[in-house]
């Protein structure tokens, strides 16, 4: 009996574990004090601020450092929720004999 997953759901779980990783990646950059001026901390940094566009702002403490945990923390659980309902949507698993 082999179980086959339907190729939708796992490009839908491959696109959210980039997304939600870029993400996280870039506010552990932000909390370590990484270097902008090196050009692959600088493109995480873009991406990852392009992915949070809508949350900016939706927390607004004193810290700019807890604002980006705050509103990109609370975008990586949006994508991860909706990613998953997706995935889940999408899930069929077919028996074969």
């Amino acid at each position: 009996m082999v179980l086959h997953r339907n190729p939708v759901t796992t490009v839908i779980n491959v696109i959210t574990s980039i997304v939600v990783g870029v993400i996280v990646l870039g506010i552990v950059l932000i909390w370590a004090d990484a270097n902008r001026g090196n050009v692959l901390v600088d493109l995480i940094l873009d991406f990852a601020s392009w992915l949070t566009t809508p949350f900016h702002g939706m927390f607004t403490p004193d810290n700019g450092e807890l604002a980006v945990l705050f509103n990109w923390g609370l975008a990586a659980l949006v994508y991860w929720g909706i990613g998953s309902l997706l995935a889940y949507a999408t899930r069929r698993r077919a028996v074969v004999a």
